[in-house]
Parts: C-alpha cells; structure tokens; sequence
C-alpha cells in the first residue's frame, strides 16, 4: 500500500507527465496565437514530450522556450509550407468531390482514391516531421526525405498516429473550448510511437546528423578564411 502513494511509482509519474503536458498546451496555445508561429511552438512542445519519453526532461519554461528560439526559424518555414501544403490537399479534395457529384463513374473515383493516398501520406509525414525537427539538426531537404522514408516505412505506426490525431480532433469538436489540452495530449501520445520509430534508425540518423553538422562547420571555416584574407 505504501508503494501507491511512493512519489517514483511509476503511476504518478505518469500522471505528473501529464500535468506538466497540460501545463505546456497553455504555453503552446499562448506562443501559437499570431498562428506564423505554431510551428516553432509544436517543435517546442515536441521537443519536451520526447524528451519526457526518455525522462529526460527538465525545466518546462526553460526547455520550453530553448526549443522555440533554436528552431524557429526553419520550424517557421516548415509550418508555412505545412499550410500551403494542407490548402493545396483541401482544394483537391473539394474538387474531386464536386467531380464525383457531376460526373460519378470509375473515373471519378480513382482520381479520388489517388488524391485520398496522396493527402494520408503528406499527413504522414507532418506526424514526424516536428519531432524530427525537435530531436535533430537536419537542413530543411533532410527533414522532408526523412519524414516521408519514415511515413511509408513504418505504416502501422503512421496509422496509428492518425488514429490519435484524430481522436484529438473528435475532442477538440465536443470540447472545443480545451482544445489546445487535446493538441498536447496527441503529442505526447505521438511522442511515444515516433520515439519508438526514431529507436530503428538511430544509428543511421547521428551519422548523419554528424556529417551535416561537420559540413556545416567546414562552412564556417571557409566564411571564417575568406573574412581573414579579405582583411
């Protein structure tokens, strides 16, 4: 009986995670409200959930927003490309439908069912993208190639990460009013099925996270020379 009330049960460690979850979907819908910026604060938001997988985390103001200002601006250019690409999905989506409704036939619904395909797998790869993000120092083409090569390489997690996003969204429907609770409870569920994908390809992702952070630094280097000879 003892061990139920011992702080370190795993239970209420748990249930602390989830506390501090809560506390951080506050801090994600404060930093995500002139929207430009919702990018920079998932991958914050991501970047503590992974790390509370690890038990790892630390300070949720300090982790927190170390997170938003190191990724912000390539988590910006990432969300606004997210957005254009979630725009560019939705109006095929009305256009196939308004095509079934005119024209119906096998026509209609293979482009139908290929637009279908083609808007799961670009869902599925934003499901990696901002932990990958979070975790890792990739440039912008790396994060693409790797979240679409886990996306399709991993479906039963892919799917099972749609099934949480869109549990979220059935909460976020009939309590709209905490929907920003439902967002943080669906990144830390999320965070424990990409860490799990992230674990298979652990060596293969330092290796080259190392080599683009050794370019990157070779970079430096020669901005570094080329500054001295001009002097």
């Amino acid at each position: 009986m003892s061990r139920l009330f011992d702080p370190e049960n795993k239970f209420w460690n748990f249930i602390g995670k989830i506390a501090d979850v809560t506390c951080m979907s506050f801090l994600w819908v404060g930093t995500s409200l002139p929207l430009v910026t919702m990018g920079a604060a998932t991958t914050a938001f991501y970047s503590y959930t992974m790390h509370q997988v690890r038990d790892t985390e630390g300070g949720i103001l300090s982790g927190y927003f170390k997170a938003f200002r190191h990724n912000f601006k390539k988590a910006t250019l990432l969300w606004l490309l997210e957005v254009a690409g979630l725009a560019f999905f939705a109006a095929d989506l009305v256009g196939v439908w308004n095509l079934f409704l005119f024209l119906g036939g096998l026509p209609a619904i293979l482009v139908g069912a290929l637009v279908l395909c083609l808007t799961f797998l670009f869902l599925g790869c934003t499901f990696y993208i901002w932990p990958l993000l979070a975790v890792f120092e990739f440039p912008l083409k790396k994060l693409l190639t790797n979240s679409f090569v886990m996306a399709v390489g991993n479906l039963p997690v892919t799917l099972t990460l749609a099934l949480v996003w869109a549990l979220a969204g059935v909460g976020c429907f009939y309590l709209s009013g905490v929907f920003f609770v439902w967002v943080g409870l669906a990144i830390f569920a999320s965070s424990y099925f990409v860490d799990m994908v992230f674990k298979k390809y652990t060596g293969e992702l330092a290796e080259e996270e190392a080599a683009w952070k050794q370019k990157q630094e070779e970079r430096r280097q020669r901005r570094k020379l080329q500054k001295n000879k001009m002097l």
